[in-house]
């Protein structure tokens, strides 16, 4: 499981912190409730390095 959060509230952490959390984990202060459309290139790169620890 992975998870980009874009301008978000610290409860979403607690969230997806119930026990071991998700295997990757991305937090930035720039985005919102549309990253592909508002930081394209950390939603891209995001993306990338999630399957990126995949392939290995």
């Amino acid at each position: 499981m992975g998870a980009s959060l874009f301008y978000s509230d610290p409860l979403v952490r607690k969230v997806l912190h119930p026990g071991g959390g998700p295997s990757f984990l991305s937090e930035h202060a720039e985005g919102g409730h549309f990253p592909a459309f508002e930081v394209p290139d950390l939603f891209v790169d995001d993306t990338r390095a999630f399957f990126r620890q995949l392939r290995r």
